[in-house]
């Protein structure tokens, strides 16, 4: 019989290629995220990470440079990849995906691969250990062995570091897909121990990972094993984000639109299965309403009066797209009432590096247009894209799409955004249903947070992460969907293809 953890103690994180969220403690459902980070680290110069004195560089970038250090856990700090491997003992993971008879063949091979490179860190430790080396001379001597040692800074570390000390920056994931490891490994150990303040040695909280729904079990594998070799977890979670987004509207059914930063996806879930070969992606999202902004920004010369330089900066139409300022005009509603008093409303202000910018109310309508009507060539409309990932699923089952729409993601918080689409889709799904026998829609509905989550209200667009720490709250102590630490020294990583979904 497993052990049985108390939900103050379990964590959920919530991969994003723009921003990551973490919570500490689920005992509470009306929490809202503890951490909100940019999925974005920088690497530090090798004269700022090694040659700098330890004190210094905590100092200066608030980090710590090992597992062997005796401070606290601080709120922003660096990240020593060496140090990270080498000062981590064997975990367990727990992981919820289908296995694919298919693929055995290969997943047999990466599992070897991957043991191969999990026994090499364990042999390298033991050794180290073996020799009495403490953490932080391990280090020393790994590093004047090959010299690649990578030190990061992340959150209000990397936002105050200068470009003297970064080497470069890294964002770990793209379009909701890993680009680094080594980098996100760093990451996670970051949030674990100085954001939630939890030393890796004594980490006792199980872990729950809501991630994209497109990750290959490559992917899956190299999370177990972060999970399992780098942060210590007795327990783990791997969740898909469309079925967490539903879940926290409490639904099973549903069509999920995640607007993200530089990809849109839309999900079908039938009966808390998510449907892959009918996912439908697109890469006009947050990043292009910002180049959208950005280019009718330029293009008004009294918004470039009103800076110095006589140009807009890029980073000003990323602020100001997040300020919520940014409204679609309801063009499908007919109503020249509206679109008349917000033409003459007076352009409002907007605060940036202590000045106040006056913006074009012309300009903040337009901007998010390109989100549900995209200018690039081979584009498709957004409510097109959904017809195309619903007509793909069972027609008994189109009906329950249409009617639990979730839209979730940053880039979905544009104001009238959803009542955009909910006038398109009437105009367009409902008639064409009308005209069929088999499963007839007589209603578009999107989904909005219950309002017995008060905890929650005004946060439609997080209820992927309402719906991790539900998921967290049911099935964190079932065996039948979590991964112990004997399963994983026993199975490897392949152990998170193993439990159902």
């Amino acid at each position: 019989m497993g052990i049985a953890h108390r939900e103050e103690n379990f964590i959920v994180i919530e991969l994003g290629s723009h921003t990551t969220k973490a919570v500490l403690d689920t005992s509470d459902i009306n929490k809202l995220p503890d951490v909100v980070l940019r999925t974005r680290g920088g690497v530090l110069k090798q004269d700022a990470s090694n040659s700098a004195p330890q004190s210094a560089t905590d100092e200066e970038f608030g980090g710590l440079k090992g597992e062997d250090s005796k401070q606290e856990p601080r709120s922003s700090g660096i990240a020593n990849t060496q140090d990270a491997a080498a000062s981590t003992t064997p975990l367990h993971v727990n992981g919820i995906m289908d296995v694919d008879p298919a693929e055995s063949t290969q997943r047999s091979s990466l599992q070897a691969e991957t043991e191969d490179e999990v026994s090499s860190v364990g042999n390298a430790a033991a050794e180290a250990a073996a020799a009495g080396d403490s953490g932080a001379d391990r280090s020393q001597k790994d590093a004047e062995q090959d010299g690649n040692e990578v030190s990061y800074v992340f959150g209000s570390a990397l936002e105050s570091a200068t470009s003297d000390a970064l080497e470069s920056t890294v964002d770990m994931m793209v379009g909701g897909f890993v680009q680094d490891w080594e980098a996100l490994s760093a990451f996670l150990r970051h949030i674990i121990t100085k954001e939630l303040g939890i030393p890796i040695s004594r980490n006792g909280s199980p872990i729950l990972f809501s991630i994209p729904a497109l990750w290959s079990k490559t992917d899956l594998e190299r999370l177990a094993q972060v999970a399992f070799e780098h942060l210590n977890a007795p327990t783990i979670v791997i969740a898909e984000q469309p079925l967490a987004a539903l879940y926290g509207n409490g639904k099973m059914n549903g069509l999920v639109v995640d607007i993200g930063h530089t990809v849109t996806t839309i999900t079908p879930v039938v009966d808390s299965c998510i449907q892959p070969s009918t996912i439908v992606q697109s890469p006009v999202a947050g990043a292009a309403v910002t180049r959208r902004l950005h280019e009718l920004l330029e293009a008004d010369p009294s918004v470039n009066a009103q800076f110095d330089s006589g140009a807009v900066p890029l980073e000003f139409a990323e602020r100001l797209k997040e300020s919520g300022l940014c409204r679609l005009r309801l063009a499908l509603t007919g109503d020249e009432e509206d679109g008349d008093e917000q033409e003459s409303a007076s352009p409002p202000e907007f605060e940036y590096e202590g000045k106040k910018f006056r913006i074009n109310t012309e300009i903040l309508a337009k901007a998010p247009e390109v989100l549900v009507e995209p200018t690039e060539p081979g584009t498709m409309r957004l409510t097109s894209l959904m017809q195309q990932a619903a007509l793909a699923c069972d027609p008994e089952k189109r009906t329950a799409l249409w009617e639990n729409i979730n839209i979730v993601g940053g880039s979905s918080r544009f104001g009238s955004l959803k009542e955009y689409l909910q006038s398109e889709l009437e105009a367009t799904v409902l008639p064409a249903s009308n005209m069929f026998a088999v499963s007839q829609t007589r209603e578009i509905k999107i989904l909005s947070v219950p309002d017995y989550f008060v905890g929650w209200r005004n946060h439609d667009h997080w209820a992927g992460f309402l719906g991790a720490c539900i998921m967290a709250k049911i099935i964190m102590n079932d065996a039948k969907h979590n991964i112990t630490r004997a399963e994983y020294n026993e199975n490897g990583p392949s152990i998170v293809h193993t439990k159902p979904s």
